[in-house]
């Protein structure tokens, strides 16, 4: 059977050739993921590598909170510590190390970004501890001198002697640019803007007075870098205030480590965002290689008929089936790791050209991602092509007397019972979700459900494509009446080509329902909560950092009636848990903020105090009087509940006093500062002149509470934009398998559309029935997905509804637009089978048995 089954593989090699674009294309994404991430990692581990390899030890804070993508945020370190280190015995050199938030404001006067790069600010510390050339002038010293990283300085246009605005923690500065620096002589590193100053001006200035990020330390080559990170331990590790330790000493290999698995955990997250719409992919391509090979399996029925009449065995005729399947999965995926290889280049060479370089010079090919695409495309194939190849298996030998390709119909009540069970499993695991249960099943139910809907297609194919069917009928008359019962003569093939369609547009429809469901809320929520007239929102600059002092400013200026600052909180529970929050100033935001108190008020509020949602209140069992302890540096901190109010998409969990954090090491800004205009003032007096103080400031943008709204009601579509684009990928992928259907059919139906063509059908009518025959199974598996998708929308909705999410929306024109899509899309897919039908010839069609 293997002869058997080289022989039809290269008698059909064109066909299979098309097959296996389905594999091709999957893998490819599969295989260009994993060679991006372990580009991007492998530049990392380097970078971070040579950061610290001159240091012996690193003394960091023990203590940290998670924030988001397995970032964590760090305690500062007091100053003091610097001195205690510098005395043990073995230490050459120790100094204080600070990195933090730092937008340089460019020559244009707007913040200098890149995208999805972090703006850095820090001290360039000296000697063999600084990781910084100087390429021109000289390292800043102490007061209002900065340097700027080489590309840096080029990209916002300053020179040697120039004044710099920045804008960090501290404020927003001038310096003068009296340096220019490079990083182990690459520009940029990790892509973000660098500024750098002396040591006293980094910490009062990036991070805030008396308080360093870390301390870095040389030895005096007395002892190992181990055994001076553990007489360093035995000064530092001590027991602070609340008896938590004040520090911890790492080695070299310790905090190379630990900055590799921080950046590993945050690429993990999006490595899996990938990988999930990979596998999506890898399914769709799945069902056009079940379909493909279903379509095959019938059509061949006779030939294989022939081979059991002459002695083959079932398991002989499935495994010669399989063995082309196999053949199929291995070339695709072989030639799908090529081409994502392919993939990385192109995503490398796109952010190239939007500014996001990375240090690395070659792309990261490991036997594992080899191995996994391999095997990925492979298991697939085989998967896919199993059921055709045991139905073909079971074809008896008196079949080779039928000329006419059919397909094995499965039972019906079998069907309707596995479609039964699956939707049981899918209704019952969607209802524990709504009921409390762990949202994570909610993937499995939606598995359950897209599997039964699936399964079902056959049985719904006919009905709904007649539906569908009716007005194409009505319509273009004979092509549209031969196109409508070729699609419901065979309700298996038009199920299954449409699958991959149906699945596509059911996840598309889902996340616009959401996105729209989340938009309304926003809109709604905040435009209830927000009392304000105007924001200046710091989003639109590099660092969210609107320094406290800026907001008192802002209340000294005639025009502006009031204005309070909307600040975060990255604080965590004493048990180490995030308990981040809103940082709020109690005498203003009562008058700019509305969050509907059901318990006190924001007047209650103290820098001892707590106010907490009611949704807070609920899970940690609280009420006015409560108290709530939090761990600020290494203190316990006991805050006493002052409020409780209903949450909304702008009030968090909790809110905390402006003044909790003064004097602690946590970072202490406002992402946005809500004003109103005081009276008589007109609007464009207002905006000349708030509008020129955040100007003189460096960063935001000054919006009337309209635009305020809409930005924010638009992030969320903005972000789904990426989704979009994977699910289009998945889309392309279907079309294939129309394309490859439609091929195959007018294969099979050559003699009818021969004797169609002797008896007077013209080529344009011959292309019309194929062109409608296509548009109707894609606009069937589009208009079953938008109906699961919305399904699908509102069980997220629902499901959510704990985190305040309560407003479903179904955005009627996006519908329409998805739905005209697969009209287009259908339109697409049906011109090379029908050129290919057009092009026959007609008495060899005719003869064809």
């Amino acid at each position: 059977m293997w002869r058997v089954a080289a022989r039809s593989i290269l008698a059909r090699w064109p066909r299979l050739v098309l097959t296996a674009i389905a594999i091709v294309a999957s893998t490819a994404f599969l295989s260009g993921t994993f060679i991006y991430r372990d580009t991007v990692q492998g530049s990392f581990d380097a970078l971070f590598a040579r950061l610290f390899e001159r240091v012996d030890s690193y003394v960091q804070s023990p203590n940290t909170v998670e924030v988001a993508l397995g970032f964590e945020r760090r305690d500062r370190l007091p100053a003091g510590i610097v001195d205690a280190v510098r005395g043990v015995p073995g230490v050459a050199d120790a100094q204080p190390f600070v990195q933090g938030d730092a937008a340089v404001i460019a020559k244009d006067g707007r913040p200098l970004e890149r995208t999805a790069a972090p703006t850095f600010g820090g001290t360039i510390n000296g000697g063999r501890l600084s990781v910084w050339r100087v390429v021109a002038g000289r390292a800043p010293g102490e007061g209002a001198e900065v340097a700027l990283e080489r590309a840096t300085a080029a990209d916002a246009g300053y020179v040697l002697g120039d004044r710099v605005t920045i804008n960090a923690e501290g404020g927003s500065r001038a310096f003068t640019l009296v340096g220019i620096v490079e990083y182990n002589r690459v520009a940029s590193p990790g892509n973000a803007t660098w500024a750098l100053f002396a040591e006293r001006t980094a910490q009062a200035f990036v991070a805030k007075p008396g308080f360093v990020d870390a301390v870095l330390v040389a030895g005096d080559g007395s002892v190992t870098p181990e055994v001076l990170t553990g007489r360093i331990n035995a000064v530092v590790a001590r027991p602070g205030a609340g008896g938590m330790a004040v520090a911890e000493a790492l080695t070299r290999q310790q905090i190379t480590a630990q900055s590799q698995d921080e950046i590993s955990r945050a690429l993990g997250f999006v490595g899996l965002f990938l990988t999930i719409f990979s596998i999506i992919a890898l399914a769709v391509g799945a069902f056009v290689i079940y379909n493909i090979f279903s379509i095959t399996a019938a059509q061949r029925q006779r030939e294989t008929a022939l081979l059991r009449a002459l002695g083959a065995s079932r398991r002989q005729v499935t495994v010669a089936l399989l063995i082309e399947a196999g053949v199929v999965g291995l070339v695709g995926s072989v030639v799908g790791f090529v081409a994502g290889i392919g993939l990385a280049l192109a995503i490398r060479a796109v952010l190239d050209a939007i500014d996001f370089t990375l240090p690395a010079r070659s792309l990261a090919v490991t036997g594992s991602t080899v191995v996994v695409t391999v095997a990925a495309g492979l298991l697939t194939a085989l998967v896919a092509g199993l059921a055709p190849a045991v139905s073909a298996g079971r074809i008896p030998p008196v079949a080779a007397m039928t000329e006419v390709a059919v397909e094995r119909l499965t039972r019906r009540r079998a069907r309707l019972a596995a479609v039964g069970t699956l939707l049981a499993v899918g209704v019952a695991l969607i209802v524990g979700v709504i009921s409390g249960t762990d949202a994570r099943w909610l993937g499995v139910a939606v598995a359950a459900v897209f599997a039964a809907l699936v399964l079902a297609g056959p049985m719904l194919a006919r009905p709904i494509a007649g539906v569908l069917g009716a007005p194409v009928q009505r319509l273009t008359g004979v092509t549209g009446t031969m196109a409508r019962g070729n699609v419901q003569r065979h309700p298996r093939r038009t199920a299954r080509t449409a699958a991959p369609v149906l699945i596509g547009v059911a996840l598309v429809t889902g996340a616009t329902v959401f996105a729209a469901s989340v938009d309304a809320q926003i809109r709604r929520s905040i435009g209830r909560t927000f009392l304000g007239e105007y924001v200046i929102n710091s989003t639109q600059g590099g660092a969210v950092s609107f320094n406290p002092a800026f907001i008192d400013q802002l209340n000294t200026i005639p025009e502006v009636g009031v204005a309070t600052g909307i600040g975060f909180a990255a604080v965590a529970f004493a048990d180490g848990s995030p308990a981040f929050g809103q940082l709020l100033d109690p005498q203003t935001a009562g008058q700019l903020l509305d969050y509907d108190f059901v318990a006190g008020s924001f007047a209650d509020l103290d820098p001892r105090g707590i106010l907490v949602s009611a949704g807070e209140a609920q899970r940690k069992h609280l009420q006015v009087g409560s108290t709530v302890e939090i761990r600020l540096d290494t203190r316990i901190v006991t805050l006493t509940v002052r409020g409780i109010y209903r949450a909304s998409r702008l009030a968090q969990a909790r809110v905390y006093h402006r003044d909790l954090l003064r004097g602690t090491g946590v970072p202490d800004v406002r992402g946005a500062v809500v004003m109103t205009r005081a009276p008589g003032v007109s609007d464009a007096r207002f905006r000349e002149v708030v509008g020129a103080a955040a100007q003189r400031y460096g960063i935001g943008q000054l919006q009337n509470r309209d635009e305020f709204i809409a930005g924010r009601a638009g992030i969320v579509n903005r972000s789904l934009t990426f989704v979009y684009g994977l699910l289009a990928f998945s889309v392309v992928i279907a079309v294939f398998g129309i394309v490859l259907t439609l091929l195959l059919a007018v294969y099979e139906r050559r003699r009818e559309i021969g004797l169609l063509r002797a008896v007077g059908m013209t080529r344009r009518q011959v292309r019309a029935t194929v062109r409608w025959e296509s548009v109707i199974t894609s606009v069937y598996g589009a208009a079953v997905g938008v109906v699961m998708g919305l399904v699908l929308g509102y069980v997220i909705i629902v499901a959510l509804r704990d985190q305040g999410l309560t407003t479903y929306s179904v955005p009627v024109g996006r519908i329409v637009t998805i739905l005209a899509v697969a009209f287009v899309v259908g339109v697409a897919a049906a011109v090379i089978p029908a050129r290919r039908a057009t092009r026959l010839d007609l008495l060899a069609a005719i003869g064809t048995e």
